[in-house]
């Protein structure tokens, strides 16, 4: 089902405007009509860390019957110029990677949920998108999980090599040229018990 009929994009050198406008002969439809347009406002910034420009998508508004608009901020979502970005999970909820932030009263009323996201504002060739910067964080926490748990194993393992180092044998009462002591030991009896009856 495609149910993008138009996007209208207004460009400049350090922000882009995306409108698309949907149109659906689905279930869906009555939802669709309500949400006329849906805009994403994308700016390309220089940053001399760097040394590179970055795309950052800077809010996402929902025009409703041309009156009512709901805006939300965007949190993380961003990558280098030359590059498209990707999360598989966006929305306002606390728990998506890359969320959409309230910013008005009417955004309040809205619950987003976007899957396999994918933008890109600059540096578009072909009508495809360019190698996705992944929302994703190279240390999730079952990588953290490990990396803390070998750290903890290492230690314990090098501690335990260093006392085994430290070990020394007990020959500061033995003299290498005189007999070895000796020790005699003398086995003591017990009386046994007798029980009557």
């Amino acid at each position: 089902m495609d149910c993008l009929e138009s996007i209208h994009q207004e460009c400049h050198e350090k922000n882009v405007l995306f409108s698309p406008e949907w149109h659906c002969s689905s279930r869906i439809t009555r939802i669709l009509k309500l949400l006329r347009i849906m805009k994403f406002l994308m700016t390309n910034v220089f940053y001399g860390g760097s040394a590179r420009n970055w795309s950052t998508l800077e809010s996402v508004e929902i025009v409703q019957d041309d009156k009512k608009f709901a805006k939300f901020n965007v949190s993380v979502i961003s990558a280098p110029a030359e590059y498209s970005f990707h999360c598989q999970l966006v929305g306002t909820s606390n728990l998506y990677p890359a969320r959409l932030i309230p910013s008005n009263d009417e955004a309040k009323n809205w619950d987003v949920f976007i899957s396999r996201f994918q933008i890109q504002g600059f540096n578009i060739e072909n009508s495809q998108f360019s190698y996705a910067s992944n929302c994703t964080s190279f240390f999730t926490p079952g990588i953290w999980m490990g990396l803390v748990t070998s750290v903890v194993l290492l230690w314990i393992l090098a501690y335990g090599i260093h006392m085994i180092m430290q070990l020394t044998t007990n020959s500061r009462f033995d003299d290498p040229k005189g007999p070895a002591l000796l020790f005699k030991w003398s086995l003591i009896s017990i009386p046994s018990c007798q029980f009557f009856s």
